[in-house]
């Protein structure tokens, strides 16, 4: 798939509140839902271990709408890449519903302002758990 092409696809979410959408060019993997390392903490749910690296997860759902996300098909984690400025190169956010993707501008769904909640979970991350 080509960029111009991501830039024109969304990962489907359904939130707490309804359907939405997260463009797929931001993500870098989708992992399910996973055991994580780590004390849970509000938002954080733990640390992933990717390709010999810890990334902090926190549960995307439990920051926007204060709900936490189910345990349930369809709860996944996706993986983003962060800016340079970040205090680590991937963060994970768990969501509910991620099973299928939708045009960007789908108007059943609403975008996610991931800069907007982004740089906020940056000051949440714990220090991490040593590797076993």
């Amino acid at each position: 798939m080509t960029a111009s092409a991501q830039h024109r696809i969304a990962l489907r979410l359904l939130m707490h509140s309804g359907p939405c959408s997260i463009p797929l060019d931001r993500v870098r993997h989708i992992a399910g839902y996973a055991t994580l390392s780590g004390q849970a903490d509000d938002y954080f749910r733990g640390w992933l271990d990717y390709q010999g690296r810890q990334v902090p997860v926190f549960d995307l759902n439990r920051v926007l709408y204060d709900e936490p996300t189910p345990e349930r098909f369809g709860s996944r984690i996706m993986l983003l890449e962060t800016p340079v400025s970040a205090p680590t190169r991937f963060i994970g956010l768990l969501a509910p519903g991620i099973t299928d993707t939708v045009a960007a501008n789908d108007p059943t769904c609403s975008p996610v302002d991931l800069d907007r909640c982004l740089p906020m979970l940056y000051a949440l991350i714990p220090t991490p758990v040593p590797s076993a």
